[in-house]
């Protein structure tokens, strides 16, 4: 019997395909919920449709180096390339550690050239386009929280987790965020959750100066914020709801054999025939009728549906909202009192446009913007790595962009021997 057994483990390991591979990964992954869903859109979207049914025996340096290539060949950047190949080697190592495999096909496989080539990173907003977009912003605490955001160079999500307490003396405590990891992922079938420590595990104390923390404990009492309350609860940085986001459905009777009859058809512009109410009539028919746009809606609905089953399984049922501890809250989406981070960035890109900037900066920008202003004021490397919480310096480096259009290399340094800005017009200077 045993025998039997070790002989079909064998058997398994030795067919054990890269989509086998990435299941038995995500089931014993020792990762962060949201770090695993990042993990899983990559190989789903990337990988599986390519490698999925390839025996990870038979998988070689050159069937990743291809993988590679052809996600760089569409367009892909550089860090997308690089994670889907962190992906992909995780799977193989854990193919390793069952004895499908021996090697990992991965280990020095490079980035293919043309993702190799650093795209440029753009610039970051000056002080007087932020003070355009902060204006901009629909609420005072959402101007707040921008305000928030730039001078302390937080992660959005570590400043939506952010309590009164954590405001302490000229500083921010930062010791929680705030996470989205789902309720097919969530471990109680909530969407949103509070989570202790920060992204690099270790709790951070970040200067902003007297008179803005004393401005965040003004606004605590104004609006009778405790210990334990979110210091930017959706009610307050959100603007109430229009209506006109979400309109209610105008399609409510399920497209029955009998409800399509009645709809009929119509002669679409190539000269062909199509019923009104299904997915050829609106995408090949480009008929834009509620019933044609109902079809379109349920069979997209199906398809997400099924693809979530099949990735994750069923999501668990909805019990209560995930509230800070000891607070209170009603069951349901909309009893969450934070802000997430989509809800943020919409608000955020319509100030951008009302503000008439000429170009788009992000709101998860905001900690380039941070760095970006530090270093140029000549604050060093290390500290502002500190503040953004990353360990290595390195990943700092990646922060630093120009302040505003950029300058002319041989100009601005000899602007700078004149002990001037650098130039913005036309003037002439002296020579030395």
């Amino acid at each position: 019997m045993e025998e039997d057994d070790e002989r079909d483990e064998q058997v398994a390991r030795s067919t054990m395909t890269v989509a086998d591979a990435w299941a038995s990964y995500a089931a014993t992954a020792r990762v962060d919920v949201v770090t695993l869903k990042s993990y899983e859109s990559r190989y789903f979207r990337h990988v599986d449709p390519v490698l999925g049914p390839r025996r990870v025996a038979s998988t070689s340096r050159e069937d990743v180096e291809a993988l590679l290539a052809g996600i760089a060949s569409r367009g892909a950047g550089a860090e997308l390339v690089r994670q889907c190949r962190v992906v992909l080697g995780l799977l193989l190592r854990r193919a390793r550690e069952v004895g499908a495999i021996r090697e990992v096909p991965t280990g020095d496989v490079l980035l293919p050239r043309q993702a190799r080539s650093a795209a440029p990173r753009g610039r970051v907003m000056t002080p007087q386009e932020f003070l355009l977009v902060r204006e901009a912003l629909p609420t005072p605490g959402a101007r707040l929280l921008a305000d928030l955001l730039v001078r302390s160079g937080l992660r959005i999500g570590e400043a939506l987790a952010l309590q009164p307490q954590d405001v302490l003396g000229d500083s921010l405590v930062v010791r929680r965020r705030l996470v989205e990891p789902g309720r097919s992922s969530s471990e109680d079938g909530q969407r949103f959750a509070l989570r202790s420590g920060t992204k690099s595990g270790q709790e951070r104390r970040v200067e902003v100066g007297g008179p803005f923390a004393a401005e965040l404990q003004r606004w605590c009492e104004q609006h009778h914020l405790a210990d334990g309350d979110l210091l930017f609860p959706r009610r307050l940085v959100l603007p109430e709801p229009s209506g006109k986001s979400f309109p209610a459905k105008i399609h409510t009777t399920p497209l029955t054999p009998e409800r399509l009859a009645e709809l009929g058809s119509f002669t679409g512009p190539n000269g062909r025939t199509y019923g009104h109410g299904t997915v050829n009539g609106y995408t090949t028919g480009a008929c834009r009728c509620a019933s044609c746009r109902q079809a379109v809606s349920e069979y997209s609905s199906a398809r997400r549906r099924a693809r979530r089953d099949q990735r994750a399984g069923a999501a668990p049922p909805r019990s209560s909202a995930t509230v800070p501890p000891g607070r209170g809250g009603e069951a349901g989406a909309d009893a969450f009192p934070g802000v997430s981070r989509h809800a943020w960035a919409a608000q955020w890109s319509r100030a951008v446009k009302n503000a008439g900037l000429e170009f788009r900066p992000l709101a998860r920008q905001t900690r380039h913007t941070h760095a970006s202003w530090l270093s140029g004021a000549g604050v060093s490397s290390e500290r502002v790595a500190g503040r953004l919480g990353h360990r290595d310096e390195r990943s700092t480096s990646r922060y630093v962009r120009p302040v505003g259009p950029e300058a002319d290399p041989v100009a601005a340094v000899e602007a700078l021997l004149r002990q001037e800005s650098p130039p913005g017009g036309s003037a002439e200077h002296p020579d030395l």
